[in-house]
C-alpha cells in the first residue's frame, strides 16, 4: 500500500531528468521547507500494472538499502490521477560520466593524474556500496557512470535501482539485527525473474552473461563486471565497446572484444589495467570474488601497496625509454 503523502505538499520547481517510465523533478517541500527530488510515473504508464510494480520496486528496494552510498527515500504517495511518486534526497553534484568527460577533455598531464586519483577514490566507494547491496541480497544490474552521482560535499552515491534483482535470502543489515533477514519488498516477489533472451541493463557496461539474456547466470559477478567497465571508462575516457548500433555492441560484449586500457591510453599503470581486465573477465569465475575485493584492490593501488592475485597485463607495444623510467610522473602511476 502506498502512503497518503499529498502531492500538494510538494511544489515542482524544475525538471531534473527522465527515464523509460518515470521522470524526476526538483520539488519544494512546503512542510519542511527544503528542496527534494520527486520521481513520478509518466502519465502514459499510469494504468500499466507492470510499470507501477517496477516503479514501487525501485522505491522499496532503495529505501531498504540504508547505506551512505544509496540515496535516502523520504516517502511514497499518489497523485490525484493515481500515478505513484516518491521523494528522496536531492543530490547536488554531477554524474560520474560527466566528471570523466570533463577530466579527459580538459585535464592536462598533471591535472589528469590528480583528477583520476580522485575518481579512483570514488570508485572504491562505489564498489563498497555495491558490495553492501549484494550482502543485502540485491543485484543492481545497471551499474554505469550515469548511475553514479558525485556530490559536491564528497558524497558518492549509486542511484537508479529500478532494474535491481533479488539474489536470495538477504543478510541482516546489522549483525545484531536478524529481524530483516528474509524480508523482501512486496513488489520484489513479482519481479524476481527476467525473461530468457532479454538483455536487461545498459549494453555498453553489461556483462557477457547479461548481454546473452541469461538470468540464471546473473549474480554478484555481473555487477563486478559492470564496475570494471565503469573503471575502464574512468581510466580511458571512453566506454569499453564501440559499435554502430546496439546489436553490434551486444555481440562485441558477448565476445569480450574490447581494447585493453593501455592500448587506448599508454600511460595507464599496468597494475590498474590488470585490475580492470580481471573485473571484466568473460568468465564470471575469473573476476574478483566480490565487489568488496575489487574495491580493496583499487584502494591498495592508491595506497601504493602491492595488489595480489592479478593476471599479467597484456603487452601493448614496446615502451619508450621515457615511459620505462620509474621516476617518470606517469598519468596514472601511484604517488609515493
Amino acid at each position: 500500500m502506498l502512503s497518503t503523502i499529498c502531492h500538494s505538499r510538494f511544489r515542482d520547481l524544475r525538471p531534473l531528468g527522465r527515464g523509460g517510465i518515470s521522470r524526476v523533478y526538483v520539488a519544494y517541500d512546503e512542510e519542511l521547507n527544503r528542496e527534494v527530488a520527486l520521481k513520478e510515473l509518466r502519465r502514459r504508464y499510469a494504468e500499466d500494472a507492470k510499470s507501477m510494480s517496477q516503479f514501487l520496486f525501485e522505491a522499496e528496494v532503495t529505501a531498504g538499502l540504508e547505506h551512505p552510498g544509496v540515496v535516502p527515500i523520504y516517502g511514497v504517495g499518489r497523485h490525484p490521477d493515481g500515478r505513484a511518486y516518491f521523494t528522496m534526497r536531492l543530490i547536488r553534484g554531477q554524474s560520474l560520466r560527466d566528471a570523466i568527460r570533463a577530466l579527459h577533455r580538459d585535464g592536462g598531464h598533471g591535472a589528469l593524474a590528480s583528477g583520476l586519483r580522485r575518481l579512483l577514490d570514488r570508485m572504491v566507494d562505489v564498489c563498497y556500496t555495491v558490495a553492501y547491496a549484494h550482502r543485502r541480497g540485491i543485484l543492481h544490474r545497471d551499474v554505469t557512470p550515469d548511475n553514479i552521482m558525485l556530490g559536491v560535499h564528497g558524497e558518492t552515491l549509486v542511484i537508479d535501482w529500478g532494474l535491481a534483482k533479488p539474489l536470495g535470502r538477504p543478510a541482516p543489515s546489522d549483525e545484531a539485527d536478524s529481524t530483516l533477514a528474509g524480508r523482501w519488498p512486496i513488489s520484489a516477489r513479482d519481479r524476481a525473474g527476467t525473461g530468457v533472451g532479454v538483455p536487461i541493463g545498459t549494453i555498453w557496461f553489461m556483462s557477457p552473461e547479461q548481454a546473452e539474456g541469461r538470468p540464471d547466470r546473473l549474480g554478484p559477478a555481473t555487477d563486478v563486471y559492470a564496475l570494471g567497465a565503469t573503471l575502464y571508462m574512468a581510466l580511458t575516457g571512453r566506454a569499453p565497446f564501440v559499435g554502430s548500433d546496439r546489436e553490434e555492441v551486444r555481440q562485441l560484449v558477448q565476445r569480450g572484444d574490447f581494447p585493453p586500457p593501455r592500448r587506448v591510453r599508454r600511460t595507464i599503470a599496468p597494475t590498474l589495467e590488470a585490475i580492470c581486465l580481471k573485473a571484466m573477465a568473460a568468465d564470471p569465475g575469473d573476476r574478483h570474488a566480490s565487489a568488496l575485493d575489487l574495491g580493496d584492490e583499487i584502494a591498495r593501488w592508491l595506497a601504493g601497496r602491492p595488489a595480489g592475485g592479478l593476471p599479467k597485463p597484456p603487452s601493448v607495444g614496446r615502451a619508450s625509454p621515457q615511459e620505462s623510467n620509474a621516476k617518470q610522473d606517469e598519468v596514472l602511476m601511484p604517488a609515493h
